[in-house]
């Protein structure tokens, strides 16, 4: 039987992460007679980029395995504006989405606008239930891991009011990040992004002086993150 010889390419900042992806394509290889897998590899949104326009011009790109926590590069604030750029160059590459954030409006805004064919969260797939969800994307069967499931059968408490500039604030002062850090990873700028912290204060019936803590403890009751 010839064997089908599928273009993918894994997008993920950890090397180790994707060696790990690698090696499981390389055994799933070896043990069927139907698929050869020609892999490339990129750990930035950059490398991706430049992978795409350089590697793909004129070879078909079957499949894209893409981490959306990547730091922001030219207008690609991380993975997932690159997943969009993806799926609107790329209508017929099947998109899996491996992520280690499994906050609701992250994960609904990534079926919305992405469309992948496989969401997991990284902390729940195991190197056998990785083989099992590429081999449904290959047999186009969606594939999405427990968390993903769960919120998929939940009605949101509340619409969403967020865009992704405001997500993206919540998400990066719950890694951490100080409000005076923020410019240097969101294209706004500071009187843009106070505006915002009242904006989601308010939303989320705060008073004007409550600090980030309050702000984010009030955002993970409400389920924003």
């Amino acid at each position: 039987m010839k064997k089908q010889h599928l273009n993918i390419l894994m997008i993920d900042d950890h090397a180790m992460i994707l060696k790990s992806y690698v090696d499981v394509l390389r055994v799933l290889e070896s043990q069927t007679e139907t698929y050869h897998f020609n892999i490339e590899q990129a750990h930035s949104i950059m490398e991706a980029t430049a992978t795409l326009s350089e590697g793909f011009k004129k070879r078909q790109l079957h499949m894209v395995l893409l981490d959306i926590g990547l730091p922001q590069y030219k207008n690609y604030l991380s993975g997932l504006d690159l997943g969009v750029a993806i799926r609107k160059d790329y209508p017929n590459c099947k998109i899996m989405v491996i992520t280690g954030y499994n906050h609701y409006h992250l994960i609904q805004k990534l079926l919305d606008s992405v469309k992948p064919e496989a969401l997991l969260i990284k902390s729940e797939i195991n190197p056998d239930g990785f083989k099992l969800a590429f081999l449904d994307v290959l047999q186009q069967v969606p594939h999405y891991s427990k968390t993903v499931r769960k919120y998929l059968t939940q009605i949101p408490s509340k619409p969403m009011v967020l865009d992704h500039y405001d997500v993206l604030l919540l998400f990066y002062l719950s890694e951490g990040k100080r409000t005076k850090e923020l410019p240097a990873v969101l294209p706004i700028s500071m009187a843009s992004i106070e505006r915002r912290k009242r904006k989601l204060k308010d939303i989320l019936h705060l008073e004007a002086d409550s600090s980030d803590v309050q702000l984010l403890n009030r955002a993970k009751e409400e389920g924003f993150l």
